[in-house]
């Protein structure tokens, strides 16, 4: 008799689980010597060792990856065969317990802050407008209506309207979306935290990283960060390209200047290009890893969905640690006038980009125009906060079921 005739014409396909199992779990090591079996079986990430004087029916047929339940010292029972091998995924269950105590932490923070935890919606009629965003689209179809909805690439949209209804101190853990990403920091897939601050501005938003941070590292008994800094854009500039960098800084005046630090600017088009690719090489690479680090006040072409100060720098930071970034925040801009102004302007560089051309969010508008209170908000990859407390070289180490 074979496996396959065993398992065809005798074992009793599936059975449930027995009520008077002593152990279960899935077969890693078979040993035969004469009558006497050995079984080394995995489950839930401890190995249970069983040993049989004289081996059970039909243990022949078994083979390792099965999953068995042992009755007694002579009888065992098939749960479910290994047919075909298991797909290259990991269960790490100790991560996972880190990863589960991790957001419980993250939920604790917040709500001991006084914060409300928000649920923003997964389809939305505009998933963000940055420009450099590949994006999902899907249809709504409900009897003769149809409307092209998209997953969001942020929450901020909805979470800003809720603002705007009144709400004051919000948070939200959302699924987020955004295609073309995989590399060991990217998933198409993703956690962002995002909370806001209503009738607030950025300096308290920063003091909530320090303290979240802090809080996290604590709960989860691993090392913070070994020094606070904070940078502006300027600085930065001034220290690591020996460069003056002014809010009228000119694509022409940084295209020089990656010619003489030796930056590769060949792929460049926009001012937003030449400032990146510096940033990146020069700057984002070389800043100390064991530092929690803010980098303050960008060039106003950089301010996205920032306010400007009042000498012409866009009025958001971006926050560094174990050489990740890991948020990005600012003085909500709440002028409908402006506002537009830059979508319109981030539509336009998606069309040059040859990126999907999407429709803005009309409520959203309706919202500023109703008037939205002056905000401090951020955006925080909740996987690479993750990352950097426990020391996760790739995001797809947290994830059971990444995108390969």
């Amino acid at each position: 008799m074979t496996r396959k005739d065993y398992l065809n014409l005798i074992w009793n396909p599936y059975p449930p689980m027995p009520p008077d199992a002593q152990v279960a779990g899935r077969i890693y090591k078979i040993e035969r010597d004469g009558d006497l079996l050995k079984l080394t079986l995995i489950r839930d990430n401890k190995i249970h060792k069983i040993e049989f004087a004289s081996a059970p029916a039909y243990s022949e047929f078994l083979s390792e990856g099965d999953v068995v339940a042992i009755i007694s010292a002579t009888e065992l029972v098939l749960l479910a065969p290994q047919k075909t091998s298991l797909p290259s995924r990991s269960y790490n269950k100790n991560l996972l317990q880190q990863w589960a105590l991790y957001v419980q932490g993250l939920r604790d923070f917040f709500t001991q802050e006084g914060f409300l935890e928000l649920k923003t919606p997964s389809l939305v009629p505009c998933p963000g407008t940055e420009p450099s965003l590949d994006v999902f689209a899907t249809l709504l179809q409900v009897g003769s209506r149809k409307e092209k909805l998209y997953l969001p690439t942020s929450p901020e949209l909805h979470l800003k309207k809720a603002l705007a209804l009144g709400a004051e101190k919000i948070f939200e853990i959302a699924t987020c979306y955004r295609n073309g990403e995989i590399t060991e920091r990217h998933q198409p897939e993703f956690l962002m935290l995002e909370w806001y601050r209503a009738y607030d501005t950025l300096a308290a938003i920063k003091k909530d990283v320090e303290n979240l941070v802090s809080f996290l590292a604590q709960r989860m008994n691993v090392p913070g960060p070994r020094k606070v800094r904070s940078y502006s854009i300027a600085e930065l500039f001034q220290t690591y390209c020996g460069f003056t960098l002014r809010p009228e800084t000119t694509k022409e005046e940084l295209q020089a200047l990656a010619e003489k630090i030796g930056v590769d600017v060949r792929s460049a088009e926009s001012i937003d290009d030449y400032f990146f690719l510096i940033f990146m090489e020069k700057i984002e690479s070389v800043l100390p890893s064991d530092e929690l680090i803010f980098v303050e006040k960008y060039p106003p072409y950089q301010a996205a969905l920032a306010r400007l100060t009042e000498d012409g720098w866009g009025d958001r930071f971006e926050v560094y640690w174990q050489g990740l970034e890991l948020a990005n925040a600012f003085h909500e801009l709440n002028d409908p006038a402006i506002q537009r102004l830059r979508s319109a302007e981030d539509l336009e560089k998606k069309k040059d980009l040859q990126k999907e051309v999407i429709s803005l969010d009309e409520e959203f508008f309706q919202c500023l125009e109703a008037g939205m209170p002056p905000s401090g908000g951020i955006a925080l990859g909740v996987e690479r906060l993750f990352m950097a407390l426990l020391g996760v070289g790739s995001i797809s180490e947290v994830k059971v079921f990444p995108q390969a």
